[in-house]
């Protein structure tokens, strides 16, 4: 497989069980039972997800502009295929051997910073569960990473499971955040130095996925999403004003209302993209299929969940009004401009 060597690992025990929206902690598979890891040619560094990586998916950039990568399951894999169950409980690891730490945090949801003997730092984000332990009860509100308990792991060593977890990470399909900083880097985990795509080719000769460069124009959201009739069932600011209203998920409900023939079925509503930008998918959420479209000169990202068909796909650069697909059922929409949520009716 492009001259990287498969090994058997001894099990490791990984603790820490976590409910999250896609992996009951209790069918979770807390050991990893010799599951193969991918070494570099040299056997120095080991890839960051147990299993074949040539099923997973990832860009030269992250979304954000960043330097780190988003590790997936390929878009071909179906959700209920064994290959997707299987990359549910699929195990991180340490890419060499280090310090590691647990620096669980609310964008990252369980997260681990390994500072290797290579002198280089990895950050691994929106784990299930992990094996590393956290910080003392004294220091459980510190948010000096540098504070927290620290263990020595081995190349290959499990350090968890892959998940779903963190701030809006947890309405998603699983995957690893993945980033590469120096020593120097001001903040390893959220702002590394080193693009991890050209790392993980460095290392282990695989390609990311190519990914547009933003040579669209900036744009802002303008229109609403549905070109028919329709009713907001739920605003923005009843989520927010709602005593169990979750900050995280303050969107807006809209329910179309197609007019149909006489004595037919209503046809299913077409969704358009409000917003000029490149588009993201992902596949079953808490809401259904989701479209994302972001506006990277404007920072600015449309959500959309719901949909039942798809006429777009990831990578694809979208005008706005530009079709995403159908629905024939409650249609959820997010607006977030420079990483805050708004109320996106004030656009429509």
């Amino acid at each position: 497989m492009r001259g990287v060597a498969v090994l058997s690992v001894i099990s490791l025990v990984v603790g820490l069980s976590v409910t999250a929206a896609w992996f009951n902690a209790e069918d979770a598979a807390l050991v990893m039972d010799h599951s193969h890891i991918q070494y570099s040619r040299v056997g120095a560094y080991a890839f960051p997800v147990s299993g074949d990586p040539t099923v997973l998916s990832w860009t030269g950039q992250h979304w954000d502009g960043s330097h780190a990568v988003d590790l997936f399951a390929r878009r071909e894999l179906s959700i209920d295929s064994p290959d997707f169950q299987a990359f549910k409980q699929r195990h991180i690891v340490a890419v060499t051997s280090g310090t590691a730490r647990r620096v669980d945090n609310e964008r990252g949801g369980i997260a681990v910073l390994l500072h290797g003997d290579d002198e280089r730092v990895y950050y691994f984000a929106h784990l299930q569960s992990s094996s590393i332990r956290t910080k003392s009860a004294e220091d459980a509100g510190s948010e000096d990473w540098a504070g927290a308990v620290a263990e020595r792991v081995e190349v290959g060593q499990s350090l968890g499971v892959i998940g779903n977890t963190g701030r809006w990470t947890q309405y998603i399909e699983p995957h690893l955040h993945f980033s590469v900083a120096s020593r120097e880097a001001p903040s390893p985990g959220f702002a590394p130095d080193i693009n991890a795509a050209d790392w993980l080719k460095q290392h282990f000769g695989l390609n990311p996925d190519p990914w547009p460069e933003p040579s669209y124009r900036p744009a802002s959201p303008s229109g609403p999403p549905l070109t028919g009739p329709f009713e907001i069932s739920r605003s923005f600011s009843a989520y927010m004003e709602s005593p169990t209203a979750n900050p995280d998920m303050a969107s807006v409900d809209l329910v179309p209302r197609p007019v149909a023939a006489h004595g037919t079925e209503a046809p299913p509503a077409t969704v358009f993209s409000p917003l000029l930008g490149e588009v993201r998918l992902h596949r079953t959420t808490r809401l259904g299929l989701r479209v994302q479209v972001t506006n990277r000169h404007t920072d600015e990202t449309i959500v959309l969940s719901g949909l039942d068909r798809l006429s777009v796909q990831t990578g694809d650069i979208v005008e706005r009004e530009t079709p995403l697909g159908t629905t024939q059922g409650k249609l959820n929409i997010m607006h977030f401009h420079k990483g805050k949520l708004s109320d996106p009716v004030a656009f429509f």
